[in-house]
């Protein structure tokens, strides 16, 4: 579909025709998603449709955690969905529950975790780097091919560093 759009060249607006992309626009309902190991549900990746960002929704049970990690690649956005846990960002760790916002920038130590609650903590982050999603896909393999031997750290950080995702720093 083909659209006109608004440039302005030397103080006079031109008309220009440009291509539509509202095809490319989606609507994920709610319980929808690619469901992979570790409460994963990627909700928007470039399999979808998205153009380089994520949005990943995770949730944690009581003692679920993320390894102590860092993203080279860009900055991480978390939105506390429902329940309560803890941000570790850099040395300092700080209590989360629903409606806060964690913010970590590219190159930071970071982790999420619920070591302490009963009730699940659920997180939906977001990154401007697909890379991310592409480690969960391939961890996801690995432990769905041989579910009676668990991922060892020296595996996951070989599939974190053959694809670029985050780095294990613990």
């Amino acid at each position: 579909m083909l659209a006109l759009g608004r440039m302005l060249i030397a103080g006079a607006v031109v008309l220009v025709a440009c291509q539509s992309r509202a095809a490319d626009a989606f609507v994920l309902k709610a319980g929808l998603g690619e469901r992979l190991q570790n409460g994963i549900v990627v909700k928007a990746s470039p399999k979808t449709g998205t153009r380089g960002s994520i949005l990943v929704e995770q949730t944690f049970p009581r003692n679920g955690k993320t390894p102590v990690h860092i993203h080279d690649q860009g900055d991480e956005l978390f939105y506390v969905v429902s329940g309560r846990g803890t941000a570790r960002l850099g040395d300092k760790v700080e209590a989360i529950e629903a409606g806060d916002v964690v913010f970590v920038p590219a190159g930071a130590v970071h982790q999420i975790a619920n070591l302490k609650n009963d009730d699940p903590l659920r997180v939906v982050f977001f990154m401007a780097s697909p890379q991310l999603v592409e480690e969960f896909r391939a961890i996801h393999a690995r432990v769905s091919s041989d579910p009676s031997r668990p991922i060892t750290p020296q595996e996951r950080a070989a599939i974190s560093k053959r694809i670029g995702g985050s780095r294990v720093v613990e």
